[in-house]
């Protein structure tokens, strides 16, 4: 698949309400939103990126990082606008074949990330990628089993089917696709030949609350100073190191 001019954007409304201005507050000595510019930027796929924001505290960020600024109408960054709604409108603004859409609350996600992304994409006939992660354990929803038979004996684990959750780090979308959905539906999200790209589970860390931020910032911090020390081998207890 040619994927064309490829652009991506960085949505972040100046609105918060779980955390209140979450893009803006410091994590690990950075801005939240400023890991996702830095993994755009790094990207030598992407033709163009765009932070798209109504706010002129992160459009001002943003611009110091190097980073062009979409500014959205303010009607667009309510409680009650769709994703669908904020993305048709940066489409109908800009030119291009294929849209990524990079999260600013999933600040694990770096660069060879996101490259392996637009391959797996760029290799499939798919014309939508969307980051999950994904689980073999039990799974119910609204106390209905969705990947386990609750009557009869346990199965093992990884006899279950995979449930993926998606959690939007990285979205691809053919633009045209996209469009067409969101003519017929006002939606275009989930696209019509999706992939569901699963991310290891450190990395797909959202952060939705405080305690997302605070766990977070450890693994930040913790991936610091495993890329100066770098990654010890696995050690293992033994008989002999038994202490009497």
């Amino acid at each position: 698949m040619n994927l064309g001019k490829t652009i991506a954007h960085i949505p972040a409304r100046a609105g918060s309400k779980r955390v209140p201005s979450k893009n803006l507050r410091y994590l690990a000595g950075r801005p939240l939103i400023a890991y996702a510019i830095n993994t755009a930027l790094a990207c030598e796929r992407l033709d163009e990126v765009y932070v798209n924001t109504d706010s002129e505290v992160i459009a001002s960020l943003a611009e110091s990082m190097g980073c062009a600024v979409y500014r959205r109408d303010p009607r667009l960054g309510t409680d009650d606008t769709s994703g669908d709604d904020f993305t048709i409108d940066f489409i109908e603004a800009n030119s291009m074949d294929t849209l990524v859409m990079i999260s600013p609350v999933c600040p694990l996600i770096d660069a060879t990330h996101l490259a392996a992304a637009l391959d797996a994409y760029e290799e499939s006939k798919a014309d939508t990628l969307i980051t999950c992660s994904e689980t073999r354990l039990q799974v119910f929803c609204e106390d209905r089993p969705v990947n386990v038979a609750p009557l009869g004996p346990l199965a093992p684990t990884q006899k279950n089917q995979r449930v993926y959750v998606c959690n939007w780090a990285i979205t691809i979308w053919n633009v045209s696709k996209f469009r067409e959905l969101y003519s017929i539906y006002r939606g275009g999200y989930f696209g019509e030949q999706r992939i569901f790209w699963p991310i290891d589970p450190l990395q797909a860390i959202k952060i939705s609350d405080e305690k997302d931020f605070r766990l977070a910032e450890a693994l930040l911090l913790v991936r610091g100073e495993l890329q100066t020390q770098g990654v010890a081998a696995p050690r293992y207890w033994r008989m002999r190191e038994m202490v009497l």
